[in-house]
C-alpha cells in the first residue's frame, strides 16, 4: 500500500534527529537522568529494606536457636535417669520376653545384683537391627531408674569398649546415656569432624549427658551447639 507524502514526511521528521550523534547523546542523557535514576532510587530503597529484614531474621534465628537448645536441655535433663543397653538379642519369634530376666543377666555379666525395685520401667525401644559382632537381630533396651545412685551403679560398671586406648575384645553389649536426637546428632558430627585429626583424642558424652572433645595431652572442651563445636575445632586447627 502506498504511503502518503504526509506520512513519509512525519516519519522522516521523527527519524532524522536520531541520525545525529548529538541527538542520540541527548536522548541517552534524558533516559539516564529520568529513568535510570528512578530505578537506582527504587533499588537503594529495596536494598535498605532487605538489609533491615536480614538483620531482623538473624536476630530471630538466634533467638530460635537458643530456644531449641534450651528445650533440648530440658528434654535431656528429663532423660538423665535413663540408660540404653545395646546388643542384647531379641527373643525368637513367638517368645515373649521377660525384661527383668534379661536385665538380671546383664547385671550378672558386670558382677552386679539386679534389683527390680530400683527400676521405674524398662522395655525395648527403637528399630531392630543386626548386631555386627553376633550376627543376631537385636533391639535396644531403655531402662529408667528411680534414683541417680542406681543409674550410676550400672553406668560405671558398663563394659568398656576401650581400655588404655586399646579395643577390649569380647564385649557382649554396651550401655549409653539416653540422648536426645539433637544431642546424639551433634556428638556424631563431632566424631566425624575430629576423625584423623591428631589434635584431638576423641569426642564423648559424660555421665551427666554433656558433650565434650578431649584435646590430646590437654583438657576436655565442652560444647552444646554447632557453633561451639566449630569454634573449638578452629581454635586448635588454626
Amino acid at each position: 500500500m502506498a504511503i502518503s507524502k504526509e506520512v513519509k514526511e512525519y516519519i522522516k521528521s521523527v527519524i532524522d534527529p536520531l541520525l545525529t550523534k548529538e541527538s542520540l547523546l541527548e536522548i541517552f542523557e534524558k533516559f539516564q537522568n529520568d529513568i535510570i535514576a528512578k530505578f537506582e532510587n527504587v533499588i537503594k530503597e529495596k536494598d535498605a529494606k532487605i538489609t533491615e529484614l536480614e538483620s531482623q531474621i538473624a536476630v530471630q534465628q538466634n533467638s530460635i536457636d537458643k530456644l531449641i537448645i534450651s528445650c533440648d536441655d530440658n528434654q535431656q535433663y528429663a532423660r538423665r535417669s535413663s540408660l540404653r543397653i545395646h546388643g542384647i538379642p531379641t527373643p525368637e519369634d513367638g517368645v515373649e520376653e521377660d525384661i527383668n530376666s534379661t536385665l538380671t543377666k546383664c547385671y550378672q555379666e558386670m558382677n552386679l545384683t539386679f534389683n527390680e525395685e530400683n527400676i521405674d520401667r524398662a522395655h525395648r525401644i527403637g528399630k531392630c537391627y543386626k548386631d555386627i559382632a553376633s550376627g543376631k537381630i537385636t533391639q535396644s533396651i531403655i531402662v529408667k531408674f528411680k534414683d541417680w545412685k542406681s543409674r550410676q551403679e550400672l553406668y560405671k560398671a558398663r563394659p568398656k569398649y576401650f581400655v588404655n586406648g586399646k579395643k577390649k575384645p569380647g564385649r557382649k553389649f554396651s550401655i549409653t546415656p539416653d540422648l536426645t536426637i539433637r544431642r546424639y546428632n551433634l556428638l556424631k558430627k563431632a566424631k566425624g569432624q575430629i576423625k584423623d585429626k591428631s589434635e584431638f583424642s576423641y569426642a564423648l558424652i559424660d555421665t551427666n549427658c554433656s558433650l565434650a572433645l578431649k584435646i590430646k595431652d590437654g583438657p576436655y572442651r565442652y560444647f552444646n551447639s554447632d557453633k561451639e563445636l566449630n569454634d573449638i575445632i578452629d581454635e586448635y586447627l588454626n
